[in-house]
């Protein structure tokens, strides 16, 4: 299980492949930190809360990575792991929820090896499916 970035002309597609859907969007997390700085070079010095909200779970995972990329370029946290929990529920911003703690340190440019800028996350290719008992996402972020 894990993820792997798929051919495309000016973007950075982004395929991932787990077991449970927990471990999908955590993975989902990492691999947007990973096209923007070598997330092998982060240390776990710090913890975070994340939250996002989605009424389907392709809404889910764009709120999510929004999460993650505020987090990333707006707070300057690099974050390497991901301990996620989705919860199905009435709640007011709609019927998903994901909760996460987020570890990692401050965005250090040089550090990290900064690769590229991210733009944002786009709902254009995105899919969440079961395929046989794994779970699958894809996601496209403009670059």
């Amino acid at each position: 299980m894990g993820y792997r970035m798929l051919e495309h002309m000016t973007d950075a597609l982004v395929e991932v492949e787990a077991d449970t859907l927990e471990e999908a969007f955590a993975l989902a997390a990492r691999a947007l930190v990973d096209v923007m700085v070598d997330v092998s070079k982060v240390e776990e010095r710090v913890e975070i809360m994340l939250e996002a909200y989605g009424h389907d779970l392709e809404n889910l995972l764009y709120n999510w990575l929004e999460q993650v990329m505020i987090a990333l370029v707006s707070d300057h946290i690099a974050m390497s792991r991901f301990n996620t929990r989705i919860e199905v529920g009435d709640y007011d911003d709609g019927r998903y929820r994901i909760t996460a703690k987020a570890y990692g340190e401050a965005l250090d440019l040089e550090k990290h090896n900064y690769k590229v800028e991210i733009k944002g996350v786009t709902y254009h290719m995105m899919s969440v499916e079961n395929v046989e008992g794994k779970y699958r996402l894809r996601f496209l972020l403009d670059l």
